[in-house]
């Protein structure tokens, strides 16, 4: 990615070189001639004193292009602070005071100015940014449909409609989302997100199957859609691969889906032990007891896999019943330490009672010591 006067600095860069490498190249030759005694020393004089010409002027080039690019950077944030902070006043006037804005086309501060209010303001004033906004954001559209606009414009716009959050825009950030660039794909579903409402929704979804973006930034993704996130939800889940279906999974946990809970328990019979771990996950998260899959718990806690049985135990004690009490106690037992500690959490949520007993006359010295030390915890 590129900052406004870096190409200018590359290029000035890339000509010092070549004029290093002519000099170089001379000085090389004339010497090679002189030790072969077919140049005189006059000869090799001469390309000795060009080849030092050529490098005071090729290093002062590049030392006064550093200090005054430096300079004029410093100089210019100054001046587009101050800028943004004018631009930022008069908006915030003509908002409080409902007067019309500043007619456009506003500069960079001011757009920056009006989208952060965007951001920071809800209700009705925010509408009336967004109806501010829909005067200059064919600007961004125009910069997303160019053949010749570079990536940091691109992900520029980008941003700026993320920032928008103007519905009307989707259709042009939708094809980003099947763009060969993975950085331009993100942009653009962090962008799809933040402004898809309605059945755009459905659009955004049928895209985000097609991206291939990784779990981490399909999770991301449906996080930012906060509580939109359901059909998209829905839709990964229905059609979906694995990283579709892990990142559902998660974001059910963490938006507390509960209408969404009954999806998830078929999950705790999946052969992923991935998908499987992140259902169980989402269940304990919001705190929806797996009732009629005891026994797949139960198998669960005798798994191979540390982390299935450290799920597994945490999840156990949503069920709050003997079953349960006695799935825990044993679960001391186990060799992991985790595991252990999620047995211990379980008992002390279950019954605190159950677990001083536990800490008390556990045959596991390492189940009792854990006990033990939950105990002390929640002192």
């Amino acid at each position: 990615m590129w900052r406004r006067g870096e190409r200018l600095y590359a290029l000035l860069v890339v000509l010092v070189v070549l004029l290093e490498a002519l000099a170089l190249g001379g000085l090389v030759v004339a010497f090679s001639g002189r030790i072969f005694n077919l140049l005189g020393s006059p000869v090799a004089y001469r390309a000795l004193f060009q080849a030092l010409v050529l490098t005071g002027l090729a290093l002062t080039s590049l030392s006064a292009y550093i200090l005054l690019y430096h300079a004029y950077t410093a100089s210019k944030e100054r001046l587009d602070r101050k800028a943004y902070e004018d631009w930022l006043a008069r908006f915030t006037e003509a908002l409080f005071n409902e007067e019309p804005p500043p007619p456009p086309p506003w500069p960079r501060p001011a757009l920056e100015a009006l989208l952060n209010l965007r951001e920071m303001l809800k209700g009705e004033f925010s509408e009336r940014i967004a109806d501010w906004l829909r005067q200059v954001y064919p600007h961004w559209i125009r910069l997303l449909k160019s053949r010749w606009a570079s990536r940091p414009a691109r992900l520029e716009a980008l941003d700026a409609l993320a920032q928008a959050r103007l519905p009307e825009t989707l259709e042009a950030i939708l094809p980003y989302l099947s763009h060969r660039d993975p950085v331009l794909r993100l942009g653009a579903a962090r962008a799809g997100a933040r402004v898809a409402r309605g059945e755009g929704l459905g659009r955004l979804a049928a895209a985000l199957l097609e991206a291939g973006l990784p779990r981490g930034a399909l999770l991301e993704v449906l996080l930012l859609l906060e509580e939109r996130a359901t059909p998209v939800v829905e839709a990964f889940l229905s059609r979906g691969g694995r990283e579709e279906v892990w990142a559902a999974l998660e974001a059910i946990g963490r938006l507390k889906l509960v209408a969404l809970a009954e999806r998830v328990l078929p999950f705790l019979d999946h052969p992923d032990p991935e998908l499987k771990a992140a259902a169980m996950r989402a269940l304990y998260r919001m705190r929806y007891p797996p009732k009629g899959y005891e026994g797949l718990l139960l198998a669960a806690l005798k798994d191979q896999q540390e982390f299935l049985r450290a799920h597994a135990a945490r999840l156990m004690a949503l069920l709050g019943n003997e079953l349960a009490q006695r799935a825990l106690w044993k679960a001391l037992s186990d060799p992991s330490f985790y595991v252990r500690r999620a047995a211990a959490e379980g008992l002390l949520l279950m019954n605190r009672g159950f677990l001083a007993r536990a800490a008390e006359g556990h045959p596991d010295p390492f189940g009792r010591a854990m006990a033990q030390q939950v105990l002390r915890e929640a002192a």
